[in-house]
């Protein structure tokens, strides 16, 4: 068969359920074939950069490969930023791009580039096609290289190789990714010995715990430690829970930082983000994570490689003889009631009063569903949703280490394409929609209810507080907004507008259960963050 239809029908074979994508004329023979099938949905897009940004969330919900694709050129240039993002937040994401034809390949030929030589530095795989039988080693190479790394393949295919016949067969699956590894006995009981002298824990829990939230709860009820949430386990413990004291760092709390201060030991589990100015720089650590790589450089620490299920059931074997340290326990479940105290302060405005961004956040907590999906674009409102926002179940899809601006909108098409089931909200910058407003149209065009909740400032408000906090006068940080309810109802979707607190409450309790795809546009004060530095000196432990 073709290259082009060897490539869908591959794809399809593997449960490659959509690919996100801009055309151009490097991929019309595979762009035809896509067109004569039904299994795959292409998604249409109108940037490559959003096309990248579909595919990590996809990759971040599901933890499958996902694939994107672009032309040569500009369009494989373009993907990067989306690719990086993936890259950053270890998910597997396959980029397909197009190529110049073989015989042009280092020539000065229009829109041709060297394209292994810009993906490298974002990917554990990338190759060029140029021989139509190398397509079927190649393509598995990459999806096996995404799956076991955790990361992005590339494959350039050369425009004429896509019409070639190949003598590549059919794969019927992958081989499975080993998930586990070798714990050390001696490392996890070194460690439980540990938690087992500790008076007074505190836990931080990261992305890598979700899968294990159960068992992070019960370990945190056997030691009555502290729990911090870092924004991508939000939702993964319900923050009512009489431990959990918040976040740390800017989008953290207060109590989180007495806590830390008066702590004996920080156990960090799943959390490759590590905010040392916010950590008291004698307080003992141990940190489990099952990638070396991910274990952060401090002289006080107490590394564990192994998958977190493993220590988990020793530890809490080991910890049933463990006596808890009532004054700790009841010391943590004060600083969790100073937790819920603070937001509410933060967050308490009369009805006719202009909308902070910290009371929208805490307000469209009340609205969401348990099952929510909440995709999160880059500013000012992201920290805010880490402070204001108390999860139960939600689950919170941003771009974490990467941080790119624009990655709202393509993350929650991608959110409801993948499950259509859920509610999805998408909470988005003014500056951030911007960078991907005609993404707008790719939602119409894929039928999404989705809720897009835009903070409206008319400020690239993060930039301008992180400017004022170096000394400097804000500059180049205004936005000219269009009007957003107008851009929506032009591009066929409903539109709201709310100026007060009172206008704001009505609004999403009439939206609550809404199966269409909305824009509200939330008319908010000026950037109101404070800076969060180690606010709460550390007292040594006697």
């Amino acid at each position: 068969m073709q290259v082009a239809t060897f490539l869908t029908a591959q794809l399809t074979k593997w449960g490659v359920k959509r690919i996100y994508g801009v055309a151009g004329d490097a991929l019309f023979a595979w762009l035809e074939s896509l067109g004569n099938q039904e299994e795959i949905h292409y998604v249409s897009c109108k940037h490559e950069a959003a096309a990248a940004m579909m595919a990590s969330a996809e990759a971040k919900l599901t933890g499958r490969p996902s694939v994107c694709t672009a032309t040569m050129g500009p369009g494989s240039i373009n993907l990067l930023n989306g690719l990086a993002d993936a890259w950053a937040d270890r998910v597997p994401v396959v980029a397909i791009t197009g190529q110049v034809e073989t015989y042009k390949l280092g020539g000065a030929y229009k829109q041709y580039i060297p394209q292994e030589d810009v993906m490298r530095p974002v990917c554990k795989y990338t190759t060029t096609v140029t021989h139509p039988d190398a397509i079927g080693m190649v393509l598995h190479k990459a999806f096996v290289t995404s799956s076991e790394q955790r990361g992005v393949s590339h494959i350039a295919i050369c425009k004429d190789v896509f019409g070639q016949l190949t003598q590549s067969r059919i794969i019927p699956e992958l081989p499975r990714v080993a998930s586990s590894i070798s714990p050390d006995r001696i490392e996890m009981e070194q460690a439980a010995e540990l938690l087992l002298r500790s008076k007074k824990p505190v836990l931080l829990l990261g992305v890598g715990a979700r899968q294990e939230a159960k068992g992070c709860r019960r370990l945190a009820e056997q030691l009555g430690a502290g729990v911090l949430l870092t924004l991508g386990a939000k939702g993964m413990l319900d923050e009512s829970h009489p431990l959990v004291l918040g976040g740390l760092g800017e989008g953290g709390s207060e109590s989180g930082l007495h806590a830390l201060a008066k702590a004996d030991l920080l156990v960090i589990l799943g959390a490759s983000w590590f905010p040392r100015s916010y950590i008291p720089k004698y307080l003992p650590i141990i940190q489990v994570d099952s990638h070396p790589d991910s274990v952060h450089a401090h002289p006080q620490l107490f590394s564990v490689i192994a998958n977190l299920d493993d220590v988990l059931s020793l530890w809490t074997r080991r910890l049933e003889m463990r006596e808890l340290d009532d004054a700790w326990e009841e010391q943590v479940e004060r600083w969790h009631a100073e937790f819920w105290e603070e937001t509410e302060r933060l967050t308490d405005q009369g009805a006719d009063e202009r909308i902070k961004p910290e009371t929208l956040i805490h307000e469209l907590g009340n609205v969401l569903k348990e099952d929510a999906i909440i995709t999160l674009d880059t500013g000012e409102h992201t920290l805010w949703f880490n402070r204001a926002f108390r999860a139960s179940a939600q689950f919170p899809l941003f771009s974490g280490k990467w941080r790119t601006m624009g990655f709202g909108l393509p993350a929650a098409i991608a959110a409801k394409l993948s499950h259509p089931e859920r509610q999805v909200v998408c909470l988005t910058g003014d500056g951030g929609l911007q960078m991907h407003l005609a993404e707008l149209m790719t939602a119409v065009e894929q039928s999404v209810s989705i809720l897009l909740v835009v903070v409206n400032n008319a400020t690239l408000g993060l930039e301008e507080i992180k400017m004022k906090q170096a000394g400097y006068t804000p500059f180049g940080m205004k936005l000219r907004n269009p009007d957003f309810v107008r851009w929506a109802e032009a591009c066929g979707v409903d539109g709201r507008a709310v100026q007060t607190i009172a206008d704001l409450r009505s609004t999403l309790n009439e939206l609550r259960d809404v199966e269409r795809l909305t824009l509200l546009d939330v008319s908010c004060t000026p950037p109101t963050l404070s800076e969060r530095k180690k606010q709460i000196p550390f007292q040594a432990q006697a």
